[in-house]
């Protein structure tokens, strides 16, 4: 048996257009299968496509390399944005006969966003290519050129079909892990979001998901949220090998004792700390925006947000800070970098601590990238924050040569209202409200520049700050 236990954990992704092969590159390179494994899902024999998150694994020196397979369809988008959180690095598979695709594109942004730095890039299906496979190289590195990534990045051309090229590209997947800088926190709380879940006869409820955090052992009892069930661990094994103990990095399947498998669903966690997690429904947040992601993110946009292995609904306010206060704002796709606040749709799970969050806007067509980027948690907040907004009023001035300064009227409707506004600010070259005149809620106002004359009809714009409250939906 494979000392799987004494081997260094990696955890590589597999992205891709659909139809790029990735499965099928899976299953060359995989020596050992999870439960979970090469499309386990039912559907994906019906529809000969992989529609869930599948896991394998590999022995390669002394790594033990598991493989995320997530779906390539643009409607399953969410799902392979689930396994961002666990993956160290990312192999990206291109069908040569099409080159990059859509959701080639797409899983790139994901990847970007959420700062995964490190990626092979495999050209499959040259056993179909009646091309020059070298100058198609040099296509795909000019492609990567305009990305985060560069065009110096390791390329293989493969045929998952005729198993050709699979020894070169593991001595690259090798030497790209060499040169990862992974640091596992075994210590403190245990972290694990729970990806499948399942009962085996005779021995209960089977929870699998990798370590995130800290070290697991054998009858500690675990928290299931946010569902607020708890069990004691039975049984651990990695890849079907029984052991003691499990540590941050590894790729568990827990028999836990004592649960509800009917409650639990992927997005929930298993942890000896339920103080290291906050359920709510408002967080503010610092937007990392997506160069590439065109379309304007307005003041309550709707949008899916990935947390972990959880993609809900919300919508995002931004805001530019002025004074402290919370000023609503607008993003283009020129923007880069913004505070906001995400109101979700129902209370989602926090984690406090190195929160992965990203943002997407699935409700455009799978023919554009929908990957608006990623945010950083800055706080967590029990109701809505306050906002602030500029309401605009237009007067027009009356009579520019009155001996008492010049009039203008429109900026109140009466005497008491022209009252309320002496000394607000105006908009230049105007200064400020000095007076009020007459009944009818005219005001006198000043303006900056003396020898400057105002003339009758010219327009007088008051900006005020209003604040307002968000409804909790």
């Amino acid at each position: 048996m494979m000392a799987i236990r004494d081997k260094i954990p990696i955890h590589l992704g597999l992205f891709g257009h659909i139809d790029s092969g990735k499965t099928a590159i899976a299953d060359v390179l995989s020596e050992i299968i999870s439960t979970a494994g090469i499309d386990a899902h039912p559907q994906s024999k019906e529809r000969g496509i992989t529609i869930d998150l599948g896991f394998t694994s590999f022995l390669i020196d002394k790594y033990l390399i598991t493989l995320v397979d997530g779906p390539g369809h643009a409607d399953l988008i969410k799902i392979s944005a689930s396994s961002v959180e666990i993956i160290d690095c990312a192999l990206i598979v291109i069908d040569i006969n099409k080159g990059p695709q859509v959701q080639t594109g797409e899983h790139l942004i994901m990847i970007e966003s959420l700062k995964i730095d490190k990626i092979i890039v495999v050209l499959n299906k040259i056993d179909l290519f009646s091309g020059n496979v070298k100058d198609e190289i040099e296509k795909t590195r000019e492609f990567f050129r305009s990305t985060s990534f560069g065009s110096d990045i390791p390329i293989f051309a493969i045929s998952a079909k005729d198993k050709k090229g699979f020894e070169e590209l593991k001595e690259g997947i090798l030497k790209i892990i060499k040169s990862l800088k992974i640091n596992r926190n075994v210590k403190g709380d245990i972290i694990i979001p729970i990806d499948h879940h399942f009962p085996i006869k005779g021995m209960g409820a089977i929870l699998t998901g990798t370590v995130l955090k800290g070290m697991l052992k054998l009858n500690q009892v675990l928290e299931i949220l946010p569902i607020k069930t708890s069990g004691r661990v039975k049984n651990i094994q990695i890849f079907h090998q029984n052991v003691d103990s499990a540590k941050a990095g590894d790729r568990v399947g827990i028999n836990i004792k004592g649960i509800d498998l009917k409650k639990v669903y992927r997005g929930c966690y298993a942890t000896s700390n339920p103080n290291a997690f906050e359920q709510c429904k408002v967080i503010e947040v610092k937007v990392n925006n997506n160069k590439l992601f065109k379309p304007k993110t307005s003041f309550g946009t709707q949008i899916h947000v990935t947390i972990g292995m959880f993609t809900t609904t919300g919508q995002i306010y931004p805001y530019n800070e002025m004074d402290g206060k919370r000023i609503q704002a607008e993003v283009s796709s020129k923007d880069r970098g913004f505070n906001a606040v995400i109101l979700f749709k129902e209370k989602v799970l926090i984690r406090k601590e190195n929160l992965i969050i990203l943002l997407s806007r699935l409700d455009l067509p799978p023919t554009t990238l929908r990957i608006l980027g990623s945010a950083e948690l800055l706080k967590i907040h029990n109701e809505p924050p306050t906002f602030y907004k500029y309401k605009i009023k237009q007067g027009i001035i009356k009579n520019p040569n009155h001996p008492e300064g010049i009039i203008c009227t429109g900026l109140a409707q009466s005497a008491v209202g022209a009252k309320k506004i002496i000394g607000k600010v105006l908009e230049p070259p105007f200064t400020k409200i000095l007076n009020p005149f007459g009944t009818k809620g005219a005001v006198i106002v000043g303006i900056k520049d003396k020898n400057r004359l105002a003339k009758k009809g010219d327009s007088v714009f008051l900006k005020e700050l209003r604040s307002f409250q968000l409804k909790n939906i």
